[in-house]
């Protein structure tokens, strides 16, 4: 388990386990219910801090997926979001 991974299980088991994680899947990080990517600042750090990771998932994906992912808006924000995302996808799902 890489650092995102473990940082994902962590604030997940923090705010709740399952049911948590469930939310995430069903609302998604944009609801705000992942206190931690909140705001630009919150995103924008996680980003900086998980970059080589979120790369490797993101490479993963487009790989899997054979097209290439369509970034809306600000790429830190919208790579943070989709990472804490994806990693509760392939834990809890």
């Amino acid at each position: 388990m890489n650092a995102l991974e473990e940082k994902v299980k962590k604030v997940i088991e923090e705010n709740g386990g399952v049911e948590f994680a469930q939310d995430v899947l069903q609302y998604g990080c944009q609801s705000g219910c992942v206190s931690e990517l909140v705001t630009y600042q919150q995103t924008h750090k996680w980003f900086d801090t998980y970059y080589n990771e979120i790369e490797q998932l993101r490479e993963a994906f487009e790989e899997e997926t054979g097209t290439a992912m369509r970034i809306d808006g600000d790429l830190k924000n919208f790579l943070s979001w989709w990472s804490f995302e994806y990693v509760t996808f392939k834990l809890f799902a």
